[in-house]
């Protein structure tokens, strides 16, 4: 394992010198010279970031090549480990991991469903925010021009953000929302509204909710990356918060833990895909319908996404993951335009108007704040009474299902967004992401879900002709499926009476929803435009098949493009964030979603792959957390770049306060983890930076810390008492610290009899955290450390033994002589004086 050492300066400035090159620059090359200095930069880029960031990294020349690999040992190690691990246990008991890991989801889903639920409009409201009062600022140089046109930056966003899923869910959700939403069972609606609903629903899952946390993280990362020349990691992210301890451990967690969920989402898509593809076959004839075991046709179709996926991203962002892109988004939009001409077209126009007005009602304030509580309930916790209560699974099911797998792909679609917005404007990209798909979607989802709800109306309304005229609910019903009704195509008589009109011939079978086939919806639609009695001899054949190989076609790609744009950021997270990469490593990281997803196929089926969907969503939790800490960093990045002349990089450093602890939160005995990972050694510029292994002691003080705090407490009062004013007061409070201390262990302890004690322990802890919040607040405003009561709260309370170190470090410090104990005397001055002038005033 090699540690970059540090360069010398007219290195760093020659480095630098190459790396603020414009791409206007570039862009006067040949096409052949462009590929020349893209290599001459990126080899440029690999010893700039390897000098100047001091990350772990394994690098070697494999034989026959002239380029080396390297990546980050920890980092890829670490995660497909971890991967692997998970992987293994779906497919050694699929029916027991699902179970368990359902249990796993159940629980997050019951006790986090508020924060879910909050979080994305939150997120919503925030970019909105920095789009109004800093949407001038570039994620580039000053005059750089975008690497991409409009139309090839929103096909590739597209595809990677939420393309699939078009084709997934684009027919069946609307007909899941039209049995089975919160209005479904009230009692007071009607089928119109239910249905209304059931759109209204579907597009706030896949409208700006869906892009809000991609924002979040792709502003992030593109801000650190363009602006201040931070690698292309999820770690850089966090560069304003950790500083210099963003190279170490820390970072790996994060790259590591990134992989993980970015590989877990392709993998559990690209089964998914595969079965719904099969499906598509199997209606084709092209496999057996028959057929139990379809493993083998899985994974043939997984290999051949995977093999069309390493090709295309070995050969590059600006080659296939582009032109792949753009084709999947022409094969889509051919297929909507088809549908749209041969469907009641005007139906779907009035549609489309009707669903925007109700989106744009209710999907910005109601929607988004409803976490159906009341719904939730289980009979004996005070469910309705009426039997019109909403179902109690659905929230979790949908929509809080819905904002925890956009978090858990967060990482991949939100780097890769990043990636291809080099040189726009944040408010450029804030409306082409938020806007664009939001408005595709809304088109795409009125007219397929539109489609599919009529013709599930149409079908329910022949099965009651049947049942009221004929006797007998088949009466229209296919051969084939007993979902499916056969529309007549002339007007049907009885007894002189008209009770069936047809004016919209050559549209039939018409199939209600089987929820225990919901991949078939789609090519139901498809094969309904039949067109019966028509052609030579009235036999033909009708659309069914080619729109269905089509849509085959078009989702094939639509998933090579996932892949290949997350092997390309799951390449870039392994290899410290390096843009261009040996072939072998994207081969490599291509292949391994390949294989997880086949191996899950293979043994488990799709009991494994909703698995390993449920881990990621679980494991995609402390993501909701880490965007919010992002979206903190975003705003430290803009308020940094507000004004400056956008040429060349702003030094990162300006990010980090001036002045900071001696030993932040992370740090201190964290440190030894540095040193492990390091086989001992930590880089010798991350030393420079005060990051060091910590006497041993340290571990004795933080027991000290964890059980008796309270003498900490009173050191750190003492020590802010200079002048022994307040003696009395600070032996009173640190009494009253001591007492609820041992006040809340004893109260969780009687939580086993009653566990009404808890509510009291979980009091008396808060009170805890609040008294020392107040002692640490103070302690940074007398010493003038930068800080926010957020970070003040969770060190005073969940991390109350390494904060009471911290503060004690600190006054270590000063008590050896150090400026700091003048500040103190001098704080105390000043608030004797405001004190005094105070007491005069009272007395006047």
């Amino acid at each position: 394992m090699e540690f970059p050492q540090a360069s010398h300066e007219d290195e760093t400035a020659k480095a630098r010198e190459q790396t603020t090159r414009t791409d206007n620059d570039n862009e006067e090359q040949s096409a052949d010279n462009v590929s020349e200095v893209s290599d001459d930069l990126g080899k440029k880029t690999k010893e700039h970031v390897s000098k100047v960031y001091p990350m772990r990294e394994i690098s070697f020349r494999v034989p026959f090549s002239t380029e080396k690999m390297c990546f980050n040992g920890l980092v890829s190690f670490v995660s497909l480990a971890f991967l692997w691990g998970i992987t293994i246990f779906c497919m050694a008991d699929p029916s027991g991991a699902k179970t368990e890991l359902d249990t796993w989801f159940q629980t997050t889903i019951t006790y986090f469903t508020w924060f879910y639920i909050v979080g994305n409009p939150v997120m919503f409201a925030f970019v909105i925010w920095i789009a109004y009062k800093y949407g001038h600022i570039k994620l580039g140089h000053k005059d750089a021009k975008p690497e991409f046109s409009d139309v090839e930056y929103f096909t590739m966003l597209f595809s990677a953000g939420v393309g699939v899923g078009l084709f997934f869910y684009g027919v069946s959700e609307p007909l899941w929302h039209q049995t089975s939403n919160y209005y479904a069972n009230a009692g007071y609606h009607t089928q119109d509204e239910i249905d209304q609903w059931a759109l209204e629903i579907t597009m706030y899952h896949w409208g700006f909710a869906a892009w809000s946390p991609y924002l979040i993280m792709a502003l992030a990362i593109g801000l650190a990356h363009f602006r201040f020349d931070l690698p292309l990691t999820v770690r850089s992210c966090f560069y304003p918060i950790f500083g210099e301890y963003s190279w170490g451990w820390l970072g790996d967690l994060l790259d590591s833990w990134s992989i993980v969920m970015t590989v877990g989402g392709i993998c559990t898509s690209l089964g998914l895909g595969a079965m719904q593809m099969t499906s598509g076959l199997q209606r084709l004839g092209w496999v057996d319908p028959e057929e139990d075991d379809l493993s083998g046709t899985y994974v043939i179709i997984i290999w051949v996404v995977t093999l069309f996926a390493t090709l295309s991203v070995v050969s590059g962002l600006k080659v296939g993951i582009k032109s792949l892109s753009i084709l999947g988004f022409v094969l889509g939009c051919l297929i909507l335009f088809l549908c749209f001409v041969m469907e009641k077209s005007y139906y779907l126009l009035d549609l489309l108007v009707q669903t925007t007005g109700f989106y744009l009602q209710w999907s910005i304030f109601q929607v988004p704040f409803w976490t159906d509580a009341f719904a939730a309930l289980e009979p004996g916790e005070g469910r309705a009474i009426d039997g019109k209560a909403g179902e109690s699974w659905w929230i979790g099911a949908w929509t809080v299902f819905y904002m925890a797998w956009w978090v858990s792909w967060t990482c991949f679609v939100g780097i890769f967004v990043g990636r291809i917005s080099k040189n726009r404007s944040i408010r450029s990209v804030v409306a082409g992401v938020f806007l664009a798909p939001t408005a595709y979607a809304l088109v795409w989802f009125t007219f397929m879900g539109g489609i599919g709800l009529r013709q599930s109306r149409q079908a329910l309304e022949l099965e009651k002709l049947g049942t009221d005229f004929y006797g007998d609910a088949a009466h229209f019903q296919t051969a084939k499926s007993t979902f499916c009704y056969d529309v007549p195509q002339e007007d049907v008589v009885l007894d002189g009476d008209v009770i069936f009109t047809n004016s919209l011939k050559g549209i039939t079978p018409v199939c209600q929803f089987d929820s225990s086939n919901s991949e078939m919806a789609w090519f139901n639609v498809m094969y309904s435009f039949s067109y019966p009695g028509t052609g030579q001899d009235g036999n033909f054949p009708g659309f069914g098949d080619l729109m269905s190989g089509l849509s085959i076609f078009a989702l094939a790609v639509y998933f090579i493009t996932s892949s290949d744009s997350g092997s390309l950021v799951v390449d870039a997270l392994a290899s410290n964030g390096k843009e261009r990469h040996h072939n072998i490593q994207r081969i490599f990281w291509a292949f391994t979603e390949g294989a997880v997803a086949t191996g899950l196929l293979w043994a488990g089926g799709s009991d494994a792959l909703t698995a390993l969907q449920a881990a990621s969503i679980v494991f995609g939790l402390p993501y909701n957390f880490f965007l919010f800490f992002m979206c903190w960093t975003i705003y430290k990045m803009c308020e940094s770049l507000d004004g400056h002349d956008g040429e060349g990089y702003v030094d990162a450093k300006v990010l980090l306060p001036k002045k900071t602890w001696e030993m932040p939160l992370y740090g201190g005995v964290f440190n030894y983890l540095e040193a492990f990972f390091s086989a001992g050694s930590i880089n010798p510029i991350m030393k420079k930076e005060g990051i060091v292994t910590p006497p041993v002691t340290d571990f004795g003080l933080l027991l000290k810390n964890l059980l008796f705090p309270f003498i900490s407490f009173l050191h750190v009062r003492s020590a802010m008492d200079m002048k022994k004013k307040h003696v009395k007061w600070n032996l009173f409070m640190t009494a009253v610290y001591a007492v609820i201390h041992f006040g809340w262990i004893a109260l969780f302890a009687c939580g086993a009899i009653n566990y009404g004690f808890v509510a009291f322990a979980w009091m008396f802890f808060f009170i805890n955290s609040v008294l020392l919040l107040s002692v640490r607040y103070e302690f940074r405003m007398k010493l003038g450390i930068s800080g926010n009561l957020v970070g003040d709260f969770v060190g005073s309370s969940f991390m109350y033994p390494q904060c009471l170190l911290q503060m004690e470090k600190q006054v270590f410090e000063f008590e050896k002589g150090h400026t700091d104990k003048d500040a103190f005397v001098a704080k105390e001055d000043v608030d004797a004086d405001k004190l005094t002038q105070s007491d005069m005033i009272h007395s006047a």
